[in-house]
């Protein structure tokens, strides 16, 4: 079963999931309450206000803006080149208010609304990613992903849930089913023989599984569900039943399996791999 409501593949489609998960991020910052700006949130290392400020500041990145050339050596959280970089754009926004940054990013928005608006030529113009070369529709895609992940940093923080159906959590999802084969097989090393199956209950619902084969001497994972109708050679199956909201939190890393509400059907050890896995953004 798909992911549903189905993520957008369409030029407007993708922009409408980018725009309304940054105007959902908007939406909050500007109904925080005094103090809310310096609460903690799941993502270590940042408050409410350094959210929005990485928001305004991966546009800016987008947009073709310079790297702050700040340190952020000092940062416990800064762990990796590509932390570092985000960092900085961070860093660059730490002494303004919350409603500076906020406005920032409503600039920042209506000024790519308005490329997008242009023309259609952006679709297929190569632009810089995060990682590297792409083009706007991928970006988009990996865009959407990144902010609605942040989003619901800010609900979680804010005590505000929502968002879970939007078009950018059915991005966020279709992400996590596509990558399953990957992060099965290669990242949660589950052997041979075994198959895992992960369901969404919802407010955004899918099925998707992954099956182990040995192929050249390397584990490889076989997407199920496929319509495929070859025989297979029998497998154990440990399921994984979680919501979108818990799939969000282990997507971004935010919590660990352990503290979230997940049903295991099967191998606990096999569970515990693919769960300690999950995490997609850097």
């Amino acid at each position: 079963m798909p992911v549903h409501p189905p993520a957008p593949t369409d030029p407007a489609g993708l922009v409408d999931a980018w725009a309304r998960t940054v105007r959902n991020v908007i939406d909050l910052g500007r109904t925080t309450r005094p103090g809310d700006a310096d609460l903690p949130t799941d993502c270590p290392g940042w408050t409410v206000l350094d959210q929005v400020a990485h928001v305004a500041g991966a546009e800016a990145l987008s947009a073709g803006d310079p790297t702050p050339d700040l340190d952020v050596s000092g940062h416990p959280h800064v762990r990796h080149d590509f932390g570092a970089l985000m960092e900085k754009f961070v860093e660059a926004r730490r002494g303004r208010s919350l409603e500076e940054v906020l406005d920032e990013l409503e600039e920042r928005l209506e000024e790519r609304l308005a490329v997008f608006a242009a023309d259609d030529d952006w679709t297929t113009r190569t632009v810089a990613g995060p990682f590297g070369p792409t083009t706007f529709p991928a970006l988009l895609r990996i865009r959407s992903f990144d902010v609605w992940v942040h989003e619901q940093d800010l609900r979680e923080a804010l005590g505000r849930p929502g968002g879970l159906d939007t078009a950018a959590a059915s991005l966020a999802m279709t992400f996590l089913f596509d990558a399953l084969p990957r992060m099965v097989a290669r990242d949660a090393e589950v052997p041979p023989g075994n198959a895992v199956v992960v369901e969404l209950t919802g407010p955004t619902v899918g099925r998707a599984g992954v099956r182990v084969e040995e192929r050249d001497g390397k584990a490889l994972g076989i997407p199920l569900f496929t319509g495929d109708a070859d025989e297979h050679p029998d497998v154990v199956t440990t399921s994984l039943t979680m919501s979108t909201q818990v799939a969000g939190r282990l997507l971004g890393g935010r919590r660990a399996p352990e503290d979230l509400h997940v049903v295991v059907q099967g191998d606990e050890e096999v569970a515990r791999r693919v769960l300690t896995s999950m995490a997609l953004t850097p």
